[in-house]
């Protein structure tokens, strides 16, 4: 994501996760939760963090934190549900 130094910490450590984690069951439960958490008619379920690893449940934690108490700008809504567009369309072709 290029506008990554305009987002908060928890999006930034799950974004350089998943980009490189490549196209792996934590990064699709990642970009899931991050989707739906961004976007009103999109659903997952948040208990699918806990088959994550400790640290990246705590950065779920952490940004599920910011979103639900309004960190977020709406600008910086839109680019965050833009790159988890980008990476589901993308991992179509996996």
């Amino acid at each position: 994501m290029r506008d990554q130094m305009n987002m908060p910490d928890s999006v930034v450590t799950l974004i350089n996760y998943v980009d490189g984690a490549g196209w792996t069951e934590h990064a699709e439960l990642i970009v899931q939760i991050m989707m739906s958490s961004v976007h009103p008619d999109i659903e997952s379920s948040i208990a699918t963090a806990a088959c994550l690893p400790h640290h990246l449940r705590t950065s779920v934690a952490l940004f599920l934190s910011e979103i639900l108490t309004g960190a977020f700008s709406n600008e910086q809504r839109h680019a965050l549900f833009s790159w988890t567009q980008e990476w589901a369309l993308a991992s179509l072709d996996q």
